[in-house]
């Protein structure tokens, strides 16, 4: 059964954010933007709406800056601690990193690059579920409609009877998000007897999977809610689009600074749904629909649809959609 002790939330931040080149390795996976909000933050704001006060951010050993921004980005009402994994090993790894705060846990831990939308209510009605259960673990899942990118979980009354990672003939369309509910006896099997992946690292997905063959109860079910990937650089765009559909269009043309009231956005279009950070400066651009530019950023004479624009960018000149822009003006298609 469940802990005496409240749950406690885990956010795991490592990892070699290789999907997200050009972006990482020079900024943390932690810290690549989503509507000009790091994605540290977004991990934090869902473990704390699930109704978890006392979390702790993993980072990674080579990473100096992930620690500061969690803590500047504590949710209301939340206690932020860091923990360090000091060489990336897997995210069972990552997870038994946190130490002793996990001993006699019920421990709830999401990835950074798992983005979900919507699903605060049932998050937390799921985490009741499992707590009233005897299951050692829960996962929350969604439907994918390609489930041989993924692990696929097979479910029959909320349990968990199979979890296959990326199988070639899916049983299920239900994927495991990077949302994992863990109970001591995970924990402890973590600690002692993990099952290792081919890369060599301690696989949490699989280590409850290996439970579960041995007879262990997992639950799981599909949430209400959009599942984004803030992982790759197409999953980030796409999250990028998902989201600015829920703000209000911005739609101005200025052919002077006066029109807008603003010396920063001289001679340029914004069409659609554009979002700016403090002190961007466009001279002579286009933007829209679907960009976001980050602060500081500068652009001249550049159109843009489909756009994020990292913090601090320099850009003159050309026409780009669909396109990642690093902090020092690396342009990185993603189609």
């Amino acid at each position: 059964m469940t802990s005496s002790k409240a749950p406690l939330g885990v956010l795991l931040t490592g990892g070699m954010g290789t999907r997200l080149r050009p972006l990482t390795p020079t900024l943390p996976k932690s810290l690549v933007p989503l509507l000009n909000k790091p994605l540290v933050s977004y991990g934090l704001d869902l473990l704390a709406q699930m109704g978890l006060t006392e979390l702790v951010v993993v980072v990674g050993g080579a990473d100096p800056l992930t620690a500061q921004c969690a803590l500047d980005n504590a949710p209301a009402g939340t206690t932020v601690s860091i923990a360090e994994q000091p060489t990336p090993k897997g995210s069972g790894d990552a997870v038994i990193s946190v130490g002793d705060a996990l001993d006699g846990r019920d421990v709830v831990v999401l990835a950074v690059d798992t983005v979900l939308r919507g699903a605060d209510d049932d998050l937390r009605a799921q985490l009741a579920a499992w707590q009233r259960s005897d299951c050692a673990a829960w996962l929350p899942l969604a439907v994918t409609d390609h489930p041989q990118d993924f692990g696929i979980a097979v479910v029959e009354d909320e349990r968990v009877i199979a979890l296959e990672e990326k199988p070639a003939n899916p049983r299920s369309n239900l994927a495991c998000v990077a949302v994992w509910m863990l109970r001591p006896l995970v924990i402890e099997r973590l600690r002692t007897n993990p099952i290792i992946n081919p890369k060599g690292e301690s696989d949490l997905t699989a280590t409850i999977g290996a439970l579960l063959d041995e007879g262990a109860s997992v639950g799981g079910a599909a949430f209400d809610g959009a599942w984004l990937d803030g992982g790759s650089l197409v999953g980030l765009l796409a999250a990028q689009t998902a989201m600015l559909a829920e703000l209000p269009a911005v739609v101005f043309t200025n052919g002077t600074t006066s029109e807008v009231e603003d010396e920063h956005i001289v001679r340029s279009q914004l069409q659609g749904s554009v979002l700016l950070g403090a002190d961007v400066q466009l001279t002579d651009c286009v933007l829209g629909p679907d960009v976001v530019v980050g602060e500081g950023a500068r652009l001249t004479g550049v159109r843009l649809q489909r756009a994020l624009v990292a913090p601090g960018a320099v850009v003159e000149g050309g026409e780009y959609h669909d396109v990642v822009i690093t902090p020092s003006g690396e342009i990185a298609s993603t189609v």
